[in-house]
Protein backbone atom coordinates (compact mmCIF):
# COMPACT_ATOMS: atom_id res chain seq x y z
CA UNK A 1 0.00 0.00 0.00
CA UNK A 2 1.05 3.45 -0.72
CA UNK A 3 2.76 5.82 2.00
CA UNK A 4 2.60 9.01 2.31
CA UNK A 5 6.08 10.89 4.00
CA UNK A 6 7.51 13.91 4.85
CA UNK A 7 10.57 15.71 4.73
CA UNK A 8 12.28 18.76 6.11
CA UNK A 9 15.29 20.30 5.91
CA UNK A 10 16.78 23.53 7.94
CA UNK A 11 20.42 24.52 8.04
CA UNK A 12 20.01 26.06 11.09
CA UNK A 13 18.91 24.63 14.19
CA UNK A 14 16.03 27.21 14.58
CA UNK A 15 15.45 30.70 13.04
CA UNK A 16 12.55 32.34 14.32
CA UNK A 17 12.63 35.36 13.14
CA UNK A 18 12.22 33.20 9.56
CA UNK A 19 9.87 30.64 9.81
CA UNK A 20 10.16 28.54 6.62
CA UNK A 21 13.20 27.78 8.22
CA UNK A 22 12.27 26.39 11.65
CA UNK A 23 12.28 22.82 12.06
CA UNK A 24 8.88 22.87 14.05
CA UNK A 25 7.32 25.31 11.57
CA UNK A 26 8.15 22.72 8.68
CA UNK A 27 7.07 19.63 11.06
CA UNK A 28 3.20 21.33 12.25
CA UNK A 29 2.70 22.27 8.18
CA UNK A 30 3.65 18.68 6.83
CA UNK A 31 1.48 17.41 10.07
CA UNK A 32 -1.30 19.89 8.97
CA UNK A 33 -1.13 18.25 5.22
CA UNK A 34 -2.00 14.73 6.40
CA UNK A 35 1.56 13.21 6.93
CA UNK A 36 1.87 11.02 10.13
CA UNK A 37 4.88 12.24 12.67
CA UNK A 38 6.74 8.63 12.55
CA UNK A 39 6.53 8.92 8.21
CA UNK A 40 8.41 12.70 8.69
CA UNK A 41 12.34 12.81 8.59
CA UNK A 42 14.21 16.23 9.44
CA UNK A 43 18.08 17.07 8.47
CA UNK A 44 18.15 19.81 10.93
CA UNK A 45 21.18 21.95 11.10
CA UNK A 46 22.30 21.05 7.26
CA UNK A 47 22.89 22.99 4.36
CA UNK A 48 20.85 22.77 1.25
CA UNK A 49 24.59 22.83 -0.80
CA UNK A 50 25.29 19.59 1.28
CA UNK A 51 24.64 16.51 -1.36
CA UNK A 52 21.50 13.92 -0.11
CA UNK A 53 23.92 11.52 0.52
CA UNK A 54 25.60 13.24 3.19
CA UNK A 55 22.57 14.05 4.67
CA UNK A 56 21.10 11.04 7.40
CA UNK A 57 17.74 11.76 7.69
CA UNK A 58 17.12 12.00 3.85
CA UNK A 59 19.59 8.79 3.29
CA UNK A 60 17.38 6.72 5.61
CA UNK A 61 13.99 8.46 3.76
CA UNK A 62 15.47 7.15 0.37
CA UNK A 63 15.88 4.15 0.83
CA UNK A 64 11.88 3.50 2.32
CA UNK A 65 10.04 5.40 -0.69
CA UNK A 66 8.62 2.58 -3.00
CA UNK A 67 6.84 3.25 -6.06
CA UNK A 68 3.27 4.70 -5.30
CA UNK A 69 4.86 6.82 -2.40
CA UNK A 70 4.61 10.18 -1.93
CA UNK A 71 7.10 12.56 -0.76
CA UNK A 72 5.88 16.06 0.80
CA UNK A 73 7.99 18.72 1.08
CA UNK A 74 7.36 22.55 2.28
CA UNK A 75 9.00 23.70 -0.53
CA UNK A 76 11.16 22.03 -3.31
CA UNK A 77 14.35 24.04 -2.19
CA UNK A 78 14.20 21.30 1.14
CA UNK A 79 15.58 18.91 -1.51
CA UNK A 80 18.12 20.93 -2.39
CA UNK A 81 19.53 24.25 -2.70
CA UNK A 82 22.05 23.62 -5.88
CA UNK A 83 20.39 23.21 -9.48
CA UNK A 84 21.86 20.09 -10.16
CA UNK A 85 21.84 18.19 -7.47
CA UNK A 86 17.53 19.12 -6.63
CA UNK A 87 16.78 18.44 -10.42
CA UNK A 88 19.14 15.00 -10.40
CA UNK A 89 16.71 13.95 -6.88
CA UNK A 90 13.83 14.84 -8.46
CA UNK A 91 14.75 13.08 -11.66
CA UNK A 92 15.65 9.78 -9.61
CA UNK A 93 12.57 10.10 -7.49
CA UNK A 94 10.52 10.29 -11.29
CA UNK A 95 11.92 7.42 -12.44
CA UNK A 96 11.24 5.52 -9.36
CA UNK A 97 7.52 6.63 -9.77
CA UNK A 98 7.51 8.55 -6.31
CA UNK A 99 5.35 11.09 -6.10
CA UNK A 100 6.52 14.94 -5.05
CA UNK A 101 3.98 17.27 -3.53
CA UNK A 102 4.61 20.63 -2.34
CA UNK A 103 3.07 23.01 0.05
CA UNK A 104 4.24 26.21 -1.39
CA UNK A 105 1.24 28.20 -2.76
CA UNK A 106 3.78 28.97 -6.04
CA UNK A 107 4.41 25.66 -6.79
CA UNK A 108 1.49 23.48 -5.85
CA UNK A 109 -0.29 24.28 -8.96
CA UNK A 110 2.56 22.70 -11.25
CA UNK A 111 4.36 20.39 -8.77
CA UNK A 112 1.14 18.20 -9.72
CA UNK A 113 2.49 17.59 -12.94
CA UNK A 114 5.80 15.83 -11.58
CA UNK A 115 3.02 12.75 -11.32
CA UNK A 116 2.37 12.70 -15.02
CA UNK A 117 3.54 9.82 -17.11
CA UNK A 118 7.29 10.44 -17.77
CA UNK A 119 6.75 10.96 -21.59
CA UNK A 120 3.71 13.34 -21.46
CA UNK A 121 3.73 17.02 -22.03
CA UNK A 122 2.36 17.61 -18.44
CA UNK A 123 5.50 15.98 -16.73
CA UNK A 124 7.75 17.91 -19.24
CA UNK A 125 6.31 21.31 -17.84
CA UNK A 126 6.12 19.77 -14.37
CA UNK A 127 9.79 19.29 -15.08
CA UNK A 128 10.65 22.51 -16.46
CA UNK A 129 8.73 24.39 -13.77
CA UNK A 130 10.92 22.52 -10.92
CA UNK A 131 14.12 23.22 -12.63
CA UNK A 132 13.13 26.27 -12.52
CA UNK A 133 12.24 26.97 -9.30
CA UNK A 134 15.54 25.30 -8.01
CA UNK A 135 17.39 27.62 -10.43
CA UNK A 136 15.96 30.65 -8.16
CA UNK A 137 17.01 28.47 -5.14
CA UNK A 138 20.66 28.10 -6.64
CA UNK A 139 20.80 32.00 -7.74
CA UNK A 140 19.48 33.15 -4.34
CA UNK A 141 22.22 31.14 -2.52
CA UNK A 142 24.67 33.02 -4.61
CA UNK A 143 22.99 36.42 -3.39
CA UNK A 144 23.22 35.74 -0.15
CA UNK A 145 26.98 34.88 -0.45
CA UNK A 146 28.13 37.71 -2.31
CA UNK A 147 26.43 40.09 -0.06
CA UNK A 148 28.04 38.30 2.57
CA UNK A 149 31.39 38.54 1.37
CA UNK A 150 30.97 42.03 0.64
CA UNK A 151 30.10 42.89 3.96
CA UNK A 152 32.71 41.15 5.40
CA UNK A 153 35.04 42.93 2.76
CA UNK A 154 33.97 46.05 3.91
CA UNK A 155 34.19 45.81 7.63
CA UNK A 156 37.55 44.57 6.78
CA UNK A 157 38.32 47.78 4.82
CA UNK A 158 36.17 49.97 7.73
CA UNK A 159 39.12 48.29 10.27
CA UNK A 160 36.23 46.23 11.86
CA UNK A 161 37.52 43.23 13.94
CA UNK A 162 35.63 40.51 12.75
CA UNK A 163 34.17 36.88 14.68
CA UNK A 164 32.27 37.15 17.55
CA UNK A 165 33.89 39.04 20.47
CA UNK A 166 35.98 37.09 22.91
CA UNK A 167 34.34 35.88 26.20
CA UNK A 168 37.27 35.67 28.20
CA UNK A 169 40.51 38.07 28.18
CA UNK A 170 43.95 36.59 27.81
CA UNK A 171 44.30 36.27 31.56
CA UNK A 172 41.22 34.26 31.94
CA UNK A 173 41.89 31.80 29.12
CA UNK A 174 45.13 31.18 30.28
CA UNK A 175 43.50 30.55 33.84
CA UNK A 176 41.01 27.85 32.27
CA UNK A 177 43.51 26.19 30.50
CA UNK A 178 45.56 25.78 33.15
CA UNK A 179 42.66 24.68 35.67
CA UNK A 180 41.73 22.27 32.98
CA UNK A 181 45.13 20.70 32.48
CA UNK A 182 45.05 20.42 36.67
CA UNK A 183 41.88 18.07 36.38
CA UNK A 184 38.84 20.26 36.93
CA UNK A 185 35.81 19.72 34.76
CA UNK A 186 35.56 22.02 31.76
CA UNK A 187 31.81 22.00 33.39
CA UNK A 188 33.14 23.24 36.72
CA UNK A 189 35.67 25.88 34.70
CA UNK A 190 32.49 27.03 33.04
CA UNK A 191 30.58 27.82 35.75
CA UNK A 192 33.25 29.37 37.38
CA UNK A 193 33.90 32.11 34.21
CA UNK A 194 29.86 32.20 33.86
CA UNK A 195 30.46 31.35 30.52
CA UNK A 196 29.13 28.25 28.03
CA UNK A 197 31.14 24.55 28.31
CA UNK A 198 31.67 25.18 24.60
CA UNK A 199 33.74 28.24 25.04
CA UNK A 200 35.97 26.24 27.32
CA UNK A 201 36.15 23.52 24.62
CA UNK A 202 37.34 25.83 21.85
CA UNK A 203 39.63 28.08 24.49
CA UNK A 204 41.36 24.76 25.40
CA UNK A 205 40.96 23.35 21.49
CA UNK A 206 42.99 26.59 20.37
CA UNK A 207 45.87 26.27 23.02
Amino acid sequence: MPETYGYARTSRPRISEQSGSDPETQRQQLLAAGVELSQIYQDVGVSGTSGTNSRRAWHSLDSRLAPGDTLVVVSIDRIGRRWLDTMGNIHDLQRRGVRIRSLADNEQSWAQYLDAAPDSPESFLGYTLAGFAAWVSDQELVSIRRRTKAGLEKAKADGKKLGAPRRLSEEQEAAVIEMVASGVSQRRVARSFSVSPATVRRTVKRE
